[in-house]
């Protein structure tokens, strides 16, 4: 990742975005990577000041925006998240798709979907998917692609 995430567990994390938003700071996204079948590694992003409204001064590759702050948890996906809808109520969105795509809960959501905001009733498991990448010989290459 290009930017440093504070470390939160699902019993601090509560705290640390309640502290945020008694900061100032609003509630951007959240973002999601799969580190294994078992855990999910959340990521929530933060903004004070708007710095993300001029996007020729914090969309650098080599930095972060000033005055972002992550926060970094990783979960266990059968055991429910703390949902932070009711510190930052537009988290519900994220979180109610989180739960679409990758099959977890969370716990104390403002307006939960009960992982059907996006998904019909019919689906029996969560869609997302891992890529993999593969390199082929160059061309020319012995045993590579004619």
């Amino acid at each position: 990742m290009f930017f440093d995430a504070k470390p939160v567990t699902p019993e601090t994390l509560l705290s640390e975005a309640q502290r945020m938003a008694d900061e100032k700071f609003r509630f951007v996204t959240m973002s999601q990577t799969v580190l294994d079948e078992r855990t999910l590694r959340l990521y929530y992003h933060f903004d004070q000041n708007r710095t993300l409204s001029d996007l020729r001064r914090c969309c650098s590759l080599d930095n972060d925006s000033t005055n972002m702050t992550h926060l970094r948890m990783d979960v266990d996906r059968d055991k429910p998240i703390p949902s932070i809808s009711s510190i930052y109520f537009c988290a519900l969105l994220v979180e109610n798709e989180t739960q679409d795509q990758f099959g977890v809960r969370f716990d104390g959501l403002a307006l939960d979907y009960q992982g059907a905001m996006y998904l019909e009733g019919e689906v029996t498991h969560a869609p997302y998917f891992t890529m993999t990448t593969v390199k082929r010989a160059a061309e020319g290459a012995k045993g590579g692609a004619q």
